[in-house]
């Protein structure tokens, strides 16, 4: 198969991917990843375009729930499926000026952990998911500032990474990929009173490492 291409802020070039997809491939598809990713410039809230906001809403949150919705077999179909959402620790542990990016990824991991537990619930054996919530890549999208505290929060590396959602497609396993290893403390943190959270956020120095754009 030839390389597709896809604007995926345009809904005429979606509809019209989805639409060869499925006619030439959909018996075919068993792995689904839904890696793609946009932000806006760092800037405060006051600053946020709506134009920028519905964009990466759409690239972030509403396409990946676009693909699956229309390329996933059917519950009782006998093809397997494997469905790979890759998110962002950011969409739970959120530093300032990059609210539209983290609430796009926030949105993400509220529809994956749903729909999973709905397959689950529901007794589906054909359909398996897996939440992929990375830090910072060592990647463009979050490049030109020195990430704080890298002893705890470490710039991972998009190939080994690459490597370990791979292992996880083969064994076919499911639940959440955190990496790295402070990721998977995210959602704790989130949970204690909010004058701690000031402390250990002014220690990490999360809302303040990010310059102006």
């Amino acid at each position: 198969m030839k390389d597709l291409i896809c604007d995926l802020s345009d809904d005429e070039e979606v509809a019209a991917l989805l639409n060869l997809l499925k006619r030439k491939y959909k018996n075919e598809i068993r792995l689904i990843v839904n890696n793609a990713g946009v932000r806006a410039n760092f800037t405060g809230f006051s600053g946020m375009e709506r134009d920028n906001l519905d964009k990466i809403f759409k690239i972030n949150t509403f396409a990946p729930l676009q693909f699956i919705q229309e390329l996933a077999p059917s519950r009782h179909s006998t093809r397997q499926c494997y469905i790979v959402n890759i998110a962002s620790i950011l969409g739970i542990l959120t530093p300032a000026k990059v609210a539209a990016y983290a609430a796009s990824k926030a949105a993400l991991i509220a529809f994956h952990q749903s729909y999973s537990f709905e397959l689950q619930n529901e007794g589906v054996r054909n359909i398996r998911t897996l939440l992929v919530t990375p830090g910072q890549l060592n990647t463009e999208m979050f490049a030109g500032f020195k990430p704080p505290r890298q002893f705890f929060a470490p710039v991972i590396d998009i190939t080994t990474l690459a490597a370990k959602i791979v292992r996880y497609c083969e064994l076919g396993q499911r639940g959440q990929l955190n990496e790295p290893f402070y990721c998977s403390f995210a959602h704790l943190l989130m949970c204690v009173p909010y004058s701690l959270q000031r402390i250990v956020r002014s220690f990490s120095r999360i809302d303040c490492c990010l310059p102006d754009e």
